[in-house]
C-alpha cells in the first residue's frame, strides 16, 4: 500500500464573472485514491467526486478556496487547495446622507462592491470634486467612499453623484444634500421629506432605483454630530 499523495493541482486563477471554469486535481497511490472536491465556503456543499471539477458560468458567490482531498484509506487523506478570484462590475448598494444646517457639517457615505475594488469619484451636478477642494474631504476604502462637508454654505446644497468603476464596468449614484432649517422653537420636531437616490449603471440596461430616505429636522450640531457618529458605524 501507498499513501495517496497529490502530484498535481490546478494554480490560482482570476476569471471574470459568467465565466466557465474547470479545476484539475491528480493523485497517486495504492489503491488507487478517489479524489474529490468541496468549496471552503458557508455552505460547504461537496462535489461529485472526479480529478476534474467542471463550474459553468461562475457566480460571484463561487469565488474562494477549492479544496481537493485524495483518499485511499491507506493513511490520511493529502489535501491541497486553489483559489478562484471572481471579477465582477461595481454596483453601488447604498448612498446615505446626513441632512446640514448653514455654517454645519454633512456627510454623505457611498457604499459599493465589486472585483477588482472599485475607484470611487464624486460629482456636484457635472462638476468632479477634488479632495481638500472648497470644504470638501473624501475619503475612499475598498468598499465605501465618504464625502464630508466643513462649514456648508448655500453652495453646498444639491445633487452629488458617486461613480464606482473599474476595468469590468461604472455604475453611478446620486442623492441630494439638503438643508434643515433649524426649529425656532425649543423643541426639536421631525419633519420626513422624502428624497430619491437615483442609481445609473452603464451597459445594456438602464436601471433606476428609488430609495426613500428621512431628513431629521435637528436643534443643535451635537445632534449632527450624534447623527454623522451613527452613519459613520
Amino acid at each position: 500500500p501507498v499513501s495517496p499523495k497529490i502530484f498535481r493541482i490546478s494554480s490560482d486563477i482570476t476569471v471574470n464573472e459568467g465565466s466557465n471554469v474547470t479545476l484539475v486535481c491528480l493523485a497517486t497511490g495504492k489503491p488507487e485514491p478517489s479524489i474529490s472536491w468541496r468549496h471552503i465556503s458557508p455552505s460547504a456543499k461537496p462535489f461529485e467526486s472526479g480529478q476534474y471539477l467542471d463550474i459553468y458560468g461562475i457566480t460571484r458567490d463561487q469565488a474562494g478556496e477549492y479544496e481537493c482531498s485524495a483518499e485511499n484509506d491507506v493513511s490520511v487523506p493529502d489535501v491541497k487547495k486553489v483559489k478562484v478570484t471572481v471579477n465582477f462590475a461595481p454596483t453601488i448598494q447604498e448612498l446615505k446622507s446626513s441632512g446640514v444646517v448653514l455654517g454645519g457639517n454633512g456627510l454623505i457615505r457611498c457604499e459599493g462592491a465589486g472585483v477588482p475594488a472599485p475607484n470611487f469619484e464624486w460629482y456636484k451636478g457635472e462638476r468632479k470634486l477634488i479632495n481638500g477642494q472648497q470644504g470638501i474631504t473624501i475619503k475612499n476604502y475598498s468598499t465605501r467612499s465618504l464625502l464630508t462637508v466643513t462649514n456648508v454654505t448655500e453652495e453646498h446644497f444639491g445633487n452629488y453623484t458617486c461613480v464606482a468603476a473599474n476595468k469590468l464596468g461604472t455604475t453611478n449614484a446620486s442623492l441630494p444634500l439638503n438643508q434643515i432649517i433649524e426649529p425656532t422653537t425649543s423643541s426639536a420636531v421631525s419633519s420626513p421629506a422624502p428624497s430619491t437616490a437615483q442609481y445609473g449603471i452603464t451597459g445594456d440596461a438602464e436601471v433606476l432605483f428609488s430609495c426613500w430616505y428621512l431628513v431629521l429636522t435637528l436643534s443643535s450640531l451635537s445632534s449632527i454630530f450624534y447623527l454623522k457618529n451613527i452613519i459613520l458605524h
